[in-house]
């Protein structure tokens, strides 16, 4: 299966998922942190914790990203979708900001900044942007064997 097949979002992924989230948190500052330990109480007691860890960074940086791009404030939303397969886990952070052509590869800027694309593109295995209504960034992480649930 391609991995861009079945979003989250529209509620279709893989038939052996076995755990699958949507959150909805305030877009203010404090929106990447509370992702983080979210999604990390969810994935807890299924991944080891250096998995753990990489995801918790990941979707952070997502986070943060559709804050500050995304037109995401206060009185709005961001929508968080976590699942996690026999081999894989997937989220996808979706906002109504208006969507970007990522570059390839993501570089750090000179002036600073930019390093949740190079992050994102270095520690998953997939990830791509969907635009068709809004914006949804997505990544997936294969599981090592011996975090297979």
């Amino acid at each position: 299966m391609k991995p861009e097949r079945g979003f989250l979002m529209r509620e279709s992924w893989r038939p052996d998922a076995v755990l699958a989230r949507k959150l909805e948190i305030a877009g203010d500052r404090y929106a990447p942190g509370r992702v983080r330990a979210t999604v990390n109480e969810m994935l807890g007691g299924h991944v080891g914790p250096r998995l753990l860890f990489d995801v918790g960074v990941l979707v952070s940086e997502l986070v943060t990203n559709a804050v500050r791009h995304g037109r995401v404030q206060r009185a709005s939303t961001v929508v968080v979708h976590v699942a996690l397969a026999q081999e894989v886990v997937r989220v996808e952070v979706c906002d109504q900001g208006p969507g970007f052509t990522p570059p390839r590869p993501p570089r750090a800027r000179a002036e600073g900044g930019g390093n949740g694309l190079v992050l994102l593109d270095r520690m998953s295995s997939r990830w791509g942007v969907a635009v068709d209504d809004g914006t949804c960034v997505w990544f997936e992480r294969d599981l090592p064997p011996a975090e297979r649930p």
